[in-house]
């Protein structure tokens, strides 16, 4: 079962969100105080892993509406795509059978007496969506849509759904000092303020000891005999492996272990290096190490130490992490979502992927303060697209500079050195070359290509771009047709090209890349002199890709032990050869055949328009 769209309506600042899909993984993107915290919370009471947690009207109503509070008002909706064997088993157990007659009875109705009536069990349907709806002065309450709901008892329908949807699981604060803390305090504050009145920090310091199994009385209770202390050094100790073990799950920078010490009636929490074998106390760790450990626990305990069937909003996750911290992140979310569903909210463009522009919903502020949100990665508004700009390298105002430009994006930086280099040669002795009025934009690879489409066909530009004719060229290639161009038309749709650069440069291989603008041998002996080697082209493997690079990739690591290939050290081999090339002569035989072709492939498609 995944959550597919919401919408949240009278809501604080939210008036009217629209409907708003989710992936696996969705970016929330909006400067502060755009809504971005309302929207997780009106969709987290649709079903909260805290039962307790209610929208309250004299806290929550709209204050430009406040005369006009309506407890009856529907707050969220949400729409949940149940999987196929989900459908299966919601029908055997709400599935409403129809007589021949045209009568609806329950499964366990019985024959009229003295009369056989036929029973049809209803057809089961392919898909099905749920629909979970909440109101300020009600629950939960889940319903199926369309002319399914007449196959089911609605009852039912909600006993399971309340059974079986996914908890919603909100983190906001991450605030963890790691400093010590009185058992017996905490214990008398949560039996007189319950859950929802300690402070985060009491909330995490409970959490750690629900994950462990220790209940605080029995645990203070332990400390008044020798037998006692005996049996609780080993609840300590186990309690402590299997916080260490769960929180590796989910940091993957180092090997920690986590030590609980209580002396008395005072709980301390060491964490100990692996690498550097002695622990110390929690609080003396980065705010970053801290805010993972906060995460880390709250979701093992969300999920019962599963780590699946939730779904996690998480507002600004990562903001105290490192850069490296941070797409370290961004793995831990791509791996939970195989099995969980997650939002975040976001301001840092280290935290927008660009290899997922499908994932980036753009949260703005209208002149009254309603919120809205919106689908891409273009916005009518400076601070979310400051944010998408970051992420896409474009700085200043260099975004308003390629607005008045033809743009290529390319993948890399490599494809724009060597395409600039092999330009300026064939321009001095006056062959085709590439057009002047055109300007390289590179990516950071073939997956993320698709952001910088979206981002040029969203602000309207004259733009295409060249990916090479391999997988990933395909793949991403199949993602801007579905993503970015699909729904495009006319003259709006001509402004932006897809080029494969095997087609474009009459490269006679079934994949390429920007290296096979040059001949295979030209490749291999950059090769040779980057590594020390001697790989003759008759070394080169012919069964699987035709490319050099992944060719000459499968001789470094099956003859030479090489993990993988190193690009950076060839390019660096090309570059310097490139300072020598000064006519057409100059350049590996068949190259200029080639290049002239891209090139006037290039400017073709720009001129077409």
């Amino acid at each position: 079962m995944k959550l597919a769209l919401f919408k949240v309506t009278r809501y604080r600042n939210v008036w009217d969100s629209g409907w708003v899909d989710v992936n696996d993984v969705t970016a929330f993107v909006g400067q502060n105080e755009s809504g971005k915290s309302n929207l997780f919370e009106a969709l987290y009471r649709i079903n909260p892993f805290s039962a307790d947690d209610i929208y309250d009207i004299d806290e929550d109503w709209p204050v430009d509406d406040w005369g006009n509070k309506d407890p009856s008002t529907l707050v969220c909706e949400a729409h949940f795509a149940l999987a196929a064997e989900d459908i299966e088993d919601l029908y055997e157990v709400a599935g409403l059978l129809a007589s021949d007659e045209g009568e609806d009875s329950q499964l366990t109705a019985e024959a009229t007496e003295g009369e056989e009536v036929a029973h049809v069990a209803p057809e089961i349907p392919a898909e099905l969506v749920l629909v979970g709806s909440r109101s300020y002065d009600s629950g939960p309450m889940f319903a199926v849509a369309g002319d399914q709901a007449a196959d089911l008892d609605p009852k039912s329908v909600d006993a399971w759904a309340k059974r079986y949807v996914p908890k919603f699981v909100l983190i906001q604060d991450y605030g963890l000092s790691g400093t010590q803390i009185e058992l017996n305090q905490l214990a008398d504050r949560y039996k007189k303020l319950h859950w929802h009145g300690l402070t985060n920090e009491e909330q995490t310091v409970k959490i750690v000891l629900d994950l462990a199994k220790i209940d605080i009385d029995d645990f203070l209770a332990k400390g008044g005999t020798a037998e006692g202390r005996t049996v609780r050094s080993f609840d300590k100790r186990a309690a402590s492996s299997y916080l260490s073990k769960q929180f590796r799950d989910l940091w993957t920078q180092k090997k920690v272990n986590f030590h609980i010490e209580i002396d008395g009636t005072t709980l301390n929490i060491f964490a100990e290096d692996e690498a550097v074998g002695m622990p110390v106390r929690l609080h003396r760790r980065s705010s970053g190490f801290r805010w993972h450990v906060s995460f880390a626990w709250k979701f093992t305990h969300a999920s019962k130490g599963h780590y699946k069937d939730c779904i996690l909003l998480l507002e600004e996750p990562g903001v105290h992490l490192h850069y490296s911290g941070q797409r370290d992140l961004l793995e831990v979310f791509q791996r939970l979502s195989e099995s969980n569903t997650i939002l975040y909210t976001t301001h840092l463009a280290s935290m927008v992927d660009p290899a997922y522009p499908e994932r980036v919903r753009i949260v703005e502020t209208q002149a009254n303060n309603h919120t809205t949100v919106k689908k891409g990665v273009v916005s009518s508004q400076r601070a979310p697209m400051a944010v998408v700009e970051l992420s896409l390298g474009l700085t200043g105002d260099m975004s308003g500079l390629l607005g008045t430009r033809q743009t290529l994006i390319v993948e890399g930086g490599d494809d724009a050195l060597i395409l600039h280099k092999l330009s300026g040669i064939l321009r001095s002795e006056g062959k085709p070359h590439l057009s002047d009025r055109i300007y390289l934009w590179p990516a950071r690879g073939a997956p993320k290509t698709p952001m910088y489409a979206a981002f040029a066909v969203g602000q309207g530009w004259d733009a295409g771009v060249l990916l090479d004719t391999d997988h990933e060229g395909q793949t991403a290639k199949k993602k801007i047709d579905e993503l970015v161009l699909k729904d495009l038309a006319g003259e709006q749709k001509a402004r932006f090209r897809v080029l494969m650069l095997g087609t474009a440069a009459g490269i006679k291989k079934t994949d390429a890349a920007i290296e096979d603008l040059f001949e295979d041998q030209f490749y291999i002996d950059c090769v040779n002199t980057a590594f020390g080697l001697a790989i003759k082209p008759g070394d080169l493997p012919e069964d699987g890709s035709d490319m050099i690079t992944k060719r000459v990739e499968r001789v470094l690591i099956e003859r030479y032990g090489h993990k993988t290939i190193d690009k950076r050290r060839i390019m660096s081999e090309i570059m310097s050869r490139f300072d020598g090339w000064e006519k057409v002569s100059d350049l590996p035989k068949g190259t200029p055949t080639r290049a002239e072709k891209l090139f006037t492939a290039i400017n073709n498609a720009f001129s077409a328009a």
